[in-house]
């Protein structure tokens, strides 16, 4: 916030330099008005007209819209070279003529306005200059006549040629910075591509856009560059656009706060400002651009002073953006205010207030650019958290699920594994003197029992990260051979091992020793009985990363081929392989395992085997 008051008070102090710019004194000014338009310079120059003029403050006159004639007096002293330039401004007056004596007791008329053609004009430039000669040491009385339909708000300067050229020199300087951050933010706005599905973003851009046609005729730039020839297209264009930015402005200050049908009056009130300035359009395109003006402008007065009313309102409320508001509705008001009190003719005609204007319009621009954004991005966090606490609630969601379809999936495996091995002991129990036949039955299904119990606790530990990691140097060889050694009979298992390959690794033994019993134990199980089961040993890098890689393959048994999408899942089993002993919880364990050791078990099934691969790296550290 600081920053911006920082910027937005450079730009006020860049923005009316010119006003501040040293210029020739321009004295006793004074104004006649005319509403006939019948009076001729001898009529206005005659002694028994002089007491008419109402002398004025300062340096410029502001009439209001008026469709009478002005006259105005005032007096130029004579420079030491005796030249001068004389500028009047602003740009948009309709017709000049200006009396400079002659020396013999008469006048000669110059002329200009925008009903002219900008190549008529003595010396180019935006407003209308005349250069005049003066006699050395003496004071001139002059006379300018003013007829104009748009605001009757006139300026005048007169300069030594050379420091108009040096004035010229910035004011055309600030004026490019000025359009240039007025179609930045055109730009910046049509890029971001808001307006394309956000209504107030659409609003403010076609907002935007009036003012900048606006600023280009108001400054007498369309004049000078887009129309020289064409003097009617650059009076067209200011008494148009003007109507059309009291209408786009009054369409953008009822969205960016929030009017609609809770707020009736100020509802009525703004509507109602689009409904007028469309009216005052064809009252303009009949002829009557000066009454339609006079009745918008003085209406529109009440712009600012109910958007400062709304956004304190709003601020309280806590919506976002509602700070930026409040600085351009402030920055509105009071520019607006000096403007339009001028053009009403209330306050007397400044060259401070062209600039004002013109400062007060960019800076309110910016502030209400900062609260479109600032909204946006209150909105886009809102819909994020939105997002987010809808992903954190499925996830939620499908975590109970998945909770429920594995609290299920271990009722249905215990349902069907423990039916057999409690129905064998239950059978030992009936026999007084049991056989040794059902004695080691009941002692395989107590023993199945306990398997299926060791297992399930195990994964439990898994899954609850509970099973540390010890590392220690050992040998994969020799750790297969053990598992071997503990499963009677291996004679159809066939361990290959390269000569000369280092099977040293780092790593957990016990683990290591209990993933590669699973895949032994999963092979033996699903493979035909008698059936020849391989074990093959290599050396491979995978990224970069030195490791041993551990095969197993057996033909298909009666099972058939596992369905390799759930293969890994906890309690799976294959349909073929439900009428076997098992819990689906050896391959899910095995899985879990090599991620614990940071190795890779792949199922990689050819043509005629079943084949698992697990790869570890010779450190799992």
């Amino acid at each position: 916030m600081h920053r911006l008051g920082y910027t937005l008070s450079f730009l006020l102090l860049i923005l009316t330099a010119p006003a501040w710019a040293e210029s020739w004194p321009v004295r006793d000014m004074a104004v006649l008005a005319d509403p006939s338009g019948s009076r001729t310079i001898d009529d206005i120059s005659d002694a028994e007209a002089a007491a008419d003029f109402e002398p004025l403050a300062a340096s410029g006159f502001s009439g209001g819209y008026t469709r009478q004639v002005h006259w105005l007096r005032f007096r130029l002293d004579a420079p030491a070279d005796g030249r001068l330039l004389l500028e009047v401004m602003p740009p948009y007056l309709d017709d000049l003529k200006l009396f400079v004596p002659d020396g013999g007791g008469g006048f000669d008329m110059r002329q200009g306005g925008d009903l002219h053609p900008f190549s008529s004009r003595e010396i180019p430039g935006r407003n209308f200059l005349f250069l005049i000669d003066l006699d050395q040491e003496q004071s001139q009385t002059f006379y300018l006549r003013v007829s104009t339909t748009s605001t009757s708000l006139v300026i005048l300067r007169a300069w030594h040629p050379a420091a108009y050229a040096n004035t010229m020199a910035t004011e055309y300087l600030l004026l490019g910075l000025y359009y240039g951050l007025l179609l930045a933010m055109i730009l910046f706005n049509l890029w971001h591509g808001h307006w394309r599905h956000d209504a107030e973003h659409r609003s403010f851009l076609a907002y935007l856009l009036t003012v900048f046609l606006f600023m280009l005729a108001v400054n007498g730039l369309v004049a000078q560059y887009l129309a020289p020839e064409h003097p009617a297209v650059s009076q067209h264009w200011l008494s148009g656009i003007v109507l059309i930015t009291v209408g786009m402005a009054a369409d953008f200050y009822r969205r960016t706060l929030a009017i609609d049908r809770q707020t009736p009056l100020l509802n009525a009130y703004f509507r109602g400002m689009i409904a007028l300035s469309a009216l005052c359009f064809f009252a303009y395109l009949a002829g009557y651009f000066t009454e339609a003006a006079r009745i918008l402008t003085m209406a529109a007065l009440l712009f600012p002073v109910l958007g400062i009313a709304r956004t304190v309102t709003l601020w309280r409320q806590g919506r976002a953006g509602s700070a930026f508001l409040i600085i351009g509705f402030g920055t509105s008001l009071i520019s607006y205010l000096i403007t339009a009190l001028s053009v009403q003719g209330i306050l007397p005609g400044e060259e401070l207030q062209l600039y004002s204007f013109q400062a007060g319009a960019l800076l309110a621009l910016l502030a209400f650019n900062f609260s479109l954004f600032e909204r946006l991005r209150h909105i886009q966090r809102q819909r994020d958290m939105a997002l987010e606490e809808a992903s954190q609630a499925r996830s939620e969601r499908d975590a109970e699920n998945l909770a429920r379809q594995r609290q299920g999936a271990l009722i249905d495996m215990l349902t069907h594994e423990l039916k057999t091995p409690l129905s064998v002991i239950r059978l030992r129990l009936d026999e007084e003197q049991p056989s040794q036949r059902i004695q080691s039955h009941a002692k395989r299904a107590a023993a199945a029992i306990q398997d299926i119990i060791q297992r399930c606790d195990f994964a439990s530990h898994l899954d609850d990260n509970a099973i540390p990691v010890q590392p220690a140097t050992c040998r994969l060889d020799v750790i297969v051979n053990n598992c071997l050694e503990q499963r009677q009979p291996h004679s159809r298992i066939q361990l290959l091992v390269p000569t000369g390959l280092d099977t040293t690794l780092v790593t957990d033994p016990g683990l290591l020793s209990v993933l590669i019993d699973n895949l032994v134990d999963n092979a033996c199980k699903y493979s035909p009985p008698d059936a020849p089961i391989r074990l093959e040993m290599a050396m491979r890098h995978e990224d970069t990363h030195p490791g041993l890689v551990f095969s197993i393959s057996n033909p298909v048994g009666s099972a058939g081929r596992p369905d390799s999408s759930q293969l890994f899942d906890k309690y799976y089993r294959s349909p073929g392989a439900r009428g076997l002993s098992g819990s689906g919880l050896g391959l899910a364990i095995s899985r879990n395992l090599a991620r614990l050791l940071c190795a890779r078990l792949r199922y990689l099934p050819d043509r005629e085997d079943i084949v698992f691969e697990l790869w570890l790296p010779r450190s799992a550290s």
